[in-house]
């Protein structure tokens, strides 16, 4: 038996406490059942824009540039004393990218996604070499679709050939616009 092991004492005492207890009553109660509401999909935090930004550059060189033309080019929003910091080499170069040696298809590319990656990261000024090139006399192609592509480029401001110690005139100083 379950309950043996309650003394007679403690049984009278259960009985006395329940005594005033009454039995609930045995009403069918209707319960409301709620239609079960549609899943709300969770919203995805917002993700950095790394869409890959799509550029049309134009290859039609007007002006062929020669090896050891110094390449210029400064927006018409930038300052003089700016420019003068940027050819002079005193605005320190934070990434550099190699263009020599690439096929010019090849070079677009990486010089695209290179220039984006640089100014997602608020980086200002970067190096790019892209060779002398003008083998047998002929002009350089990398440097002179360097010095159409460029101007054409939202995220640039300004370029420059480098100083020698950064390449010279096989490499440019390139100040990229402040990210908003």
């Amino acid at each position: 038996m379950a309950d043996d092991f309650l003394s007679d004492e403690d049984k009278a005492l259960f009985r006395e406490s329940m005594r005033s207890v009454k039995p609930l009553t045995q009403q069918a109660k209707k319960v409301k059942v709620s239609q079960p509401k549609p899943a709300i999909p969770k919203k995805k935090p917002p993700q950095p824009t790394q869409e890959k930004k799509t550029y049309y550059l134009s290859d039609m060189i007007v002006d062929t540039v020669l090896s050891e033309t110094i390449l210029s080019y400064m927006h018409p929003s930038l300052s003089n004393q700016r420019f003068k910091a940027l050819r002079t080499g005193q605005i320190p170069w934070e990434a550099r990218l190699d263009l020599h040696g690439l096929k010019s298809e090849n070079a677009r590319d990486t010089l695209c996604q290179f220039i984006q990656t640089q100014a997602e990261n608020d980086k200002r000024c970067i190096l790019i070499i892209h060779g002398k090139g003008g083998y047998l006399g002929a002009p350089p192609v990398i440097k002179n679709l360097l010095n159409r592509w460029l101007p054409q480029l939202d995220e640039v401001l300004a370029f420059h050939s480098a100083l020698p110690k950064d390449g010279g005139s096989g490499a440019v100083y390139v100040l990229l616009k402040r990210k908003r």
